[in-house]
């Protein structure tokens, strides 16, 4: 993964805001399917849990999507 800076937001939990984990020097974070970067998975599980009551329904990939009314 890049390096990215320290102070920069990027380089900082979505959720939480603390710094993401560094492991032998290369930045490590949690990765969410939409794009996201967490400091772990319970902080990735609990901003989709945020964003599931905010929204009455979870984010869903295109092919799990109903088109047909």
């Amino acid at each position: 993964m890049k390096c990215l800076n320290e102070t920069s937001a990027a380089s900082r939990c979505a959720f939480c805001g603390k710094h993401l984990p560094i492991v032998n020097g290369e930045l490590q974070p949690w990765r969410a399917p939409n794009g996201e970067f967490f400091c772990n998975e319970f902080c990735a599980d609990d901003a989709e849990e945020v964003r599931f009551r905010r929204h009455g329904k979870a984010e869903r990939k295109a092919h799990q999507r109903d088109f047909f009314f």
